[in-house]
């Protein structure tokens, strides 16, 4: 039987290597949004200052800069003797990234202060090493799959729908396990987590195949003069994910929202509704999102959603924390931020195409190594951000396993840090978000002169035909 998906558009992956890709979103995310959303509460809870671990997660990413760029230099470098240039390295990721997760959420609570503080810090880069392992291949693999760029879009829209399913699976674990009425440990739910990525990602390690021009899976040789070059002339690479990192550095919210619940809302098992009301709606749009990109321009949407999320944080902020009138307004907000969420990769396959075109040096890993660096600086950004604030205002530190635990011990904070926990929760996010929108006005690169730009790349046109049929000189 033929799996291949030939159709008007020449689509040139089988069935099977599509969902193995889309199940691996699932998968990755779920242990992604573990550690994003769950982390920080898991810290807190460990009877560390806030203070002090923001720091380490700053100090963390210093070792991120180089990695990222390290593997993703090697990934455009390396040629392996057979699976391509991008399965390979998803397949020596999956154990790491299992391994290192369980670590991260299993610091024995005998230790003392700063034997926590090392530990968290080691294990901390062992994870951070292995998710540049998995996400900078993953995302780079598709302009190896397939060098049809509606095929390219069609993936990573749905990618973004099999990814939910992972924040999903995550948020439910997180959210209710150690809430009051279970009081599961974060430990504990991190094995859950590792098994689900575990049954998840393996599948493209087994079915993933590179099926594109041989140009584009090749090794690819550039010296370091040549990588600056590369960056120098991909302003819009730098001009986007600078906006995304104001617009989800400063999304402190989901770091400390456990704790804006059990403090503000009288119980941390409320985190697991507004998270719900946040997220459905998210769902919900990116069902939608492939019928709206063919008829509205992927950027118009993006700046759309972004600046209605930032309307909305705002109003959260000035409201205040009243339950009914807060849920009502994440639902509207989880719209706009789904949407934000479902199109912000589809950007980084534009500025490689543009980068090549630009530049003449094809460097797909280090560019994706670049989203890579960026996702995970803005959850250090963000959780380190939250908790220097929440330092600032007089955050008292607590030693629980949950927080059933820690509602047995009457913890109670100053009005001061309870103001700071508003802060962090509510307004830093509408902040970011206009910050973000700013910048991102000044991107402008078209979806279509991309697609143009990718043909002239992979040789299929000349680069003097390419210039015939762009909308402008670029």
């Amino acid at each position: 039987m033929n799996e291949k998906l030939q159709d008007s558009a020449g689509w040139l992956t089988t069935a099977k290597e599509r969902r193995s890709y889309l199940i691996y979103f699932s998968g990755q995310n779920t242990v992604y949004t573990y550690v994003f959303m769950f982390l920080t509460s898991y810290l807190l809870l460990c009877e560390l200052d806030a203070a002090s671990v923001a720091g380490v997660l700053i100090v963390v990413k210093i070792w991120d800069a180089v990695n990222d760029c390290i593997f993703g230099s090697l990934m455009d470098k390396l040629k392996f003797r057979k699976g391509g240039k991008f399965i390979p390295w998803i397949r020596i990721s999956l154990p790491a990234i299992i391994i290192s997760t369980l670590l991260l959420f299993s610091i024995p609570q005998s230790l003392g202060v700063s034997a926590k503080l090392i530990w968290f810090t080691v294990s901390y880069i062992l994870w951070d090493t292995a998710y540049t392992l998995c996400d900078v291949p993953v995302y780079g693999l598709v302009t190896t799959m397939t060098n049809a760029q509606a095929e390219r879009t069609d993936l990573m829209t749905k990618s973004r729908i099999t990814a939910y399913l992972g924040v999903l699976f995550a948020m439910g674990l997180g959210y209710v396990l150690p809430a009051e009425q279970v009081g599961l440990s974060f430990t504990s739910i991190s094995y859950i987590v590792a098994g689900i990525a575990a049954v998840t990602m393996i599948w493209l390690c087994i079915n993933g195949r590179e099926g594109a021009l041989k140009s584009e899976s090749a090794g690819n040789s550039y010296t370091i003069r040549e990588m600056f070059r590369y960056f120098a002339g991909n302003k819009y690479l730098f001009i986007y994910y600078g906006g995304l990192l104001l617009f989800s550095g400063f999304n402190t919210a989901t770091s400390v929202l456990q704790f804006a619940c059990f403090y503000l809302f009288n119980s941390a098992m409320i985190a697991s509704v507004v998270a719900m009301t946040s997220f459905l709606p998210a769902v919900i749009i990116s069902l939608f999102m492939p019928s709206l990109l063919k008829k509205i321009d992927k950027y118009r949407m993006f700046i759309f959603f972004a600046a209605v999320y930032s309307v909305l944080s705002v109003v959260i902020w000035l409201i205040g924390p009243v339950l009914v009138p807060h849920l009502i307004l994440c639902v509207f907000r989880g719209i706009a931020l789904g949407g934000v969420l479902v199109l912000q990769f589809m950007f980084t396959p534009d500025c490689a195409e543009y980068g090549q075109y630009k530049t003449g040096i094809e460097a797909k890993g280090i560019t994706f190594a670049i989203q890579t660096f960026t996702m995970k600086l803005v959850s250090a950004v963000s959780a380190s951000l939250g908790l220097a604030i929440l330092g600032w205002f007089g955050w008292k530190s607590v030693a629980a396993s949950s927080f059933a635990e820690l509602a047995a011990l009457g913890i109670t904070q100053s009005a001061s840090a309870l103001s700071g926990l508003w802060t962090v929760y509510a307004l830093m996010p509408g902040i970011g978000s206009i910050l973000a929108i700013i910048i991102w006005l000044r991107y402008k690169l078209k979806t279509q002169d991309v697609g143009i730009m990718a043909r002239c790349n992979s040789g299929v046109i000349t680069r003097e035909e390419c210039e015939k049929n762009l909308s402008r000189t670029y």
